[in-house]
């Protein structure tokens, strides 16, 4: 394995931070792009050279790229320009650009129903139009093999561990908020999900391992809504959760969030990542972290009544 200098966007994010701990675990050298100089002094006590600069300054990431061998981009699944730029950065080089989508792109507006479709990479499908210009940054990435980039495109699931997610700390929040759990409709809507250090693995592999023009869809597991919100309520000493109606869920969440995630199915097949790459996950479950894992040690508290944040 050759040691690379590689450039993360979104190094002090929830992924970008995993995945580049995996990097320097493996002896890589890490460039970490973030916006504010108290990010920059974060990353300098983790021993990653810090980058100040926007998805928008394209000097800097022009100027950054020359200095790297690889790219993983972890800042932002829908900010195309950003993207547009280094591939531009990276034309005709051989270097590597990962990008992070994600599975949201599978989104069906099913409301707390179950579909039985199962996606592979390979599925062809029609984007809702909430996620029609990730999916075209997607196709854009891939296509940009043909001019000399080693593309990848990573599509997590629902990402957990850690006692953070973009999905589960929100939902908790709203249970310790409001005393109730909450779901959409029956719940039996499904989406697959990945344990974070699990996730950073499988960046690594495809850094030294993924064919260009690459695309995996990574997912250890699925759960329905209706048992996480079971488990949130179980977590934090809760009566059993209750459904809701969109609209309902529409004001906790906020929309985007409801019909992308909440309420949807995201049924994914992670069998290209496990053969291809290698990829073999070993964390806890998704319902086993939040009950008895990482969200315990941070979120379990939070409903006692002896706390400074309190169930309503």
């Amino acid at each position: 394995m050759s040691l690379q200098k590689v450039l993360v966007t979104g190094a002090n994010g929830y992924i970008g931070q995993a995945v580049s701990t995996r990097l320097q675990i493996a002896g890589h050298h890490v460039t970490g792009l973030v916006r504010s100089a108290h990010a920059a002094r974060g990353l300098q006590a983790r021993g990653i050279t810090p980058l100040v600069a926007s998805l928008d300054d394209h000097g800097a990431i022009f100027n950054v790229t020359e200095e790297v061998d690889a790219v993983i981009d972890t800042a932002s699944a829908d900010h195309a320009p950003a993207t547009r730029t280094m591939l531009r950065a990276l034309d005709n080089s051989g270097k590597t650009y990962i990008r992070t989508s994600g599975t949201g792109v599978y989104t069906d507006l099913a409301h707390g129903r179950r579909s039985d479709h199962v996606y592979t990479e390979d599925d062809a499908f029609t984007p809702d139009p909430l996620v029609a210009t990730r999916v075209d940054t997607d196709l854009e990435v891939l296509a940009a093999a043909s001019r000399g980039i080693n593309t990848v495109v990573i599509r997590p699931s629902m990402i957990y561990g850690d006692g953070a997610s973009e999905q589960i700390p929100m939902l908790v929040r709203h249970a310790v908020a409001h005393g109730v759990s909450l779901y959409v409709g029956p719940g039996e809507n499904r989406w697959a999900n990945v344990y974070i250090a699990d996730l950073a693995e499988a960046y690594l592999l495809a850094l030294h391992r993924a064919p260009a023009g690459s695309l995996y869809n990574i997912a250890a597991d699925e759960t329905n809504l209706r048992d996480i919100a079971q488990a949130v309520s179980d977590l934090l000493g809760l009566p059993d959760p209750q459904s809701c109606t969109p609209e309902t869920a529409y004001a906790a969440f906020g929309r985007r969030w409801v019909d992308i995630a909440l309420s949807s199915n995201s049924r994914i097949d992670s069998t290209k990542a496990r053969t291809e790459l290698g990829w073999h996950p070993l964390g806890p479950t998704l319902l086993d972290d939040i009950t008895h894992g990482s969200y315990k040690r941070i979120w379990a508290h939070k409903a006692d009544p002896h706390d400074h944040t309190t169930a309503r």
